[in-house]
């Protein structure tokens, strides 16, 4: 159609083209006609005003020379334009406009282009150079690179198997570090079951350092060509999430897929999924069918598998003994988890008599055949002194090797040797490295210790907020006493915005899971109905559960509720009982809470010795209210003789430790000079720290100094604010002083 259009011309008739012409004449006089009376009234305007002049012509584009030259002989064009060829080191010339341009520009055989831009701003000459020899030398390197790495992956791939078989005997003789060059070379050459073998080097700390990031992509590689045990391996690392996002769907996924191909490991995994119910319903009978199918197979693991069911009772009747043999016979048939399982047994007495040493050797037939765990068994009973003498420098080595070896439970360990100074200098620092080592390995404990130290600031900052990840991690990990202190940093606002409502969350979780702190923290919110209504009798619940599992500090706290009547009747007597339970297991604030109840005869007989022994013991215990307790009985000499050394000394200790009410006794000593020389400055700085405290009594008695000038310039002003703030507090002494300067 657009042919047609452009050529409708050719069509016309002759009749039709002498028409036209004969038209185009007529047309042409019109014109003529036209222009002369456009000419008479152009001259009539002249005369009557303003010309109008003709529009000036618009300025020509301003333009340069553009000189371009190629090192190669080439053929090159500007602006898309082809404009000729140049010959090596020649060059052309071009006219342009003011502008970008750009050349492009090709070598003969058109294997190499190269492209240049130019602005032209100024008029005169810009010269273009384009390089094609850097262009050339380039492209035949990257030619010759290409043919090398080509020839190298032909030589990986024609000795694959070749490698593969000489690293996996270098592997067998553990000589990790030999077997590891062979095992690349292997998968690279495309012999999945190298990768395989090479993920589980980085899986298991194996002549390499553990590392997740390496062995997870060789896994999902060699699982993905249809290496099935690369598959089960897999499942692990989204089973524990560790390296990866933890996801059960995907691991029973890879299970079912490693299980379905006759991988047996991935049947054993996979049934521990059923058992657990972790990405699928949980059906003991499918676990253990799963559990039978691989031990009838001679799969050892599956033995173990199958054992641990009798063990826990998962389906079947608990039977210990049947768990023991099925175990002896994993352990038996080469199977190291059976090993450790069934040292667990002879360890816990279950089935079998207690027995230390058959612990210790199961431990070790399962450490050297290389597992680990058993070889953290064995540093754990070195530590701990069960059927073997203790030595610690035994338990370093057994948990280094763990370590080592990928086990982060024995990083863990080791960081408690380091932490405690166990056969070892004492290091914090040390101690915090491995159990950051362990917590990037997944072990729960060893995440819950880092928290610690973080919270402590042992062997580093303190550091509430990055205490607040491993707290949360081990709490995911089931280690319920993590909960609770991940609860304490939302309760206390430390790290983390303070919320009382998630603290109550977190203490609800570590009390679910028998953690006993955490039901006396979540004791302690209802009880000053802090993110909760406020409910003393779920209080007194609480704390009676803790106290009963043997938490001494809630026994405490039960006893105050007790006495106070909050949550129930009062009663002293119950008090009383509840807080010498408290105390006999240790706790130092009941055995003051007991001295108190003897001083006052309440629930019990008034006895001032009995009040002056309890206020002893809390006090040798820690305890520095307890502290101030003798120091005020010795002071006033109930329950013996008065002695103001003995008062000023446990009011020192108290006052030390931080017991504000004891710096404000001490400095009344000082002041008076009981026990001691009068020093007014000494009372001076003491009665300041006991009122900064919040010892209003204090505050009354540093103003008296301030205003009889005793140890300090005399000050009314402060004085009478001194007063004031002791009147508002309610001491009446105070008000009177007040009343008295004014």
């Amino acid at each position: 159609m657009a042919g047609g259009k452009q050529h409708r011309h050719l069509l016309l008739s002759e009749d039709t083209r002498k028409d036209e012409m004969r038209n185009g004449k007529i047309a042409g006089w019109a014109l003529t006609a036209f222009m002369a009376t456009a000419t008479v009234q152009l001259m009539a305007q002249q005369n009557e005003g303003p010309i109008l002049l003709p529009k000036k012509p618009a300025a020509k584009p301003a333009a340069a020379t553009l000189l371009v030259m190629c090192d190669l002989a080439c053929n090159w064009k500007l602006d898309g334009e082809p404009k000729g060829h140049i010959n090596a080191g020649g060059a052309a010339r071009a006219r342009v406009e003011f502008g970008q341009h750009v050349v492009v520009a090709a070598t003969d055989d058109g294997a190499d282009q190269a492209q240049q831009f130019s602005e032209i701003k100024a008029s005169g000459q810009t010269v273009v150079t384009v390089e094609l020899k850097s262009v050339r030398a380039a492209r035949l390197q990257a030619q010759q690179t290409a043919q090398e790495e080509a020839a190298r992956m032909q030589d990986l791939r024609d000795h694959a198997g070749e490698r593969l078989k000489k690293g996996q005997t270098l592997y067998d003789m553990k000589r990790y570090e030999e077997a590891r060059p062979l095992l690349q070379n292997a998968c690279d050459g495309g012999n999945m079951a190298g990768c395989y073998i090479l993920g589980h080097l980085y899986d298991y700390g194996q002549g390499v350092k553990h590392d997740p990031a390496q062995a997870i992509p060789l896994y999902q590689k060699a699982c993905e060509a249809g290496e099935l045990s690369a598959c089960s391996e897999l499942s692990g690392y989204y089973a524990g999430g560790s390296g990866v996002a933890q996801d059960y769907t995907q691991a029973l996924v890879l299970e079912r897929k490693a299980c379905d191909g006759g991988n047996m490991d991935g049947c054993v995994r996979l049934g521990y999924l059923f058992d657990s119910g972790k990405g699928v319903n949980k059906d003991y009978s499918h676990a253990r069918a799963l559990f039978q199918k691989a031990c009838d197979s001679g799969f050892m693991d599956g033995c173990t598998a199958l054992g641990y069911l009798y063990d826990n009772g998962h389906g079947v009747p608990q039977d210990y003994a049947q768990a023991r043999a099925i175990y002896q016979k994993a352990c038996d048939g080469g199977g190291k988890f059976g090993c450790v399982s069934l040292g667990l047994l002879y360890y816990s007495g279950h089935g079998v008599p207690q027995d230390f040493a058959q612990t210790r050797a199961s431990y070790q037939k399962a450490c050297d055949a290389g597992l680990m765990v058993g070889c953290t068994g064995l540093g754990y009973l070195y530590d701990n002194g069960y059927g073997v003498p203790r030595d610690y420098s035994q338990a370093l080595q057994f948990y280094k090797q763990a370590c080592d070896g990928g086990t982060a439970a024995g990083c863990t360990s080791l960081g408690n040797l380091y932490y405690l100074g166990h056969g070892v200098p004492q290091d914090y620092f040390e101690a915090r490295s491995f159990y950051q080592q362990a917590c990037d390995g997944g072990d729960a404990a060893g995440c819950a210790s880092l928290g610690n130290v973080y919270c402590s600031g042992q062997g580093g900052t303190k550091d509430y907020a990055l205490a607040r990840t491993p707290y949360q991690k081990s709490c995911d990990g089931g280690i319920m006493s993590a909960c609770a202190s991940l609860g304490n940093l939302y309760y206390s606002g430390q790290g983390v915005a303070q919320d009382y409502t998630h603290s109550r969350s977190l203490y609800q979780q570590a009390c679910d899971g028998a953690y006993m702190s955490g039901c006396s923290y979540l004791g302690t919110l209802y009880s000053n109905g802090q993110g909760v209504t406020q409910d003393y009798a779920l209080a007194r619940t609480l704390y009676q559960k803790a106290c009963t599992s043997g938490m001494m500090s809630a026994c405490t706290s039960l006893g105050n509720l007790y006495y106070s009547g909050q949550g129930g009747s009062q009663d002293f007597g119950e008090a009383r009982s509840i807080y010498q339970k408290g105390c006999d297991g240790g706790d130092m604030v009941a055995c003051s809470s007991v001295a108190s109840l003897y001083f006052s005869g309440q629930g019990v007989t008034k006895s001032y010795t009995q009040a002056f022994s309890y206020y002893q013991k809390a006090c040798a215990g820690g305890n520095f209210s307890g502290c101030s307790s003798v120091g005020a009985m010795y002071e006033s000499g109930q329950g013996g003789t008065k002695d103001y050394v003995q008062a000023r000394s446990f009011y020192q200790k108290a006052c030390d430790g931080g017991e504000v009410t004891s710096c404000s006794s001490l400095g009344g000593l000082y002041f008076k000079g009981h026990g001691t020389p009068r020093d007014y400055a000494q009372a001076r700085l003491l009665l300041e720290k006991g009122c900064g405290g919040g010892v209003l009594v204090a505050c009354n008695n540093l103003g008296w100094l301030y205003e009889h000038r005793d140890g300090v310039s005399q000050d009314l002003a402060q004085a009478r604010s001194l007063y004031q703030r002791a009147c508002d507090g309610g001491v009446k002494y105070a008000c009177d002083n007040l009343r008295r300067l004014k």
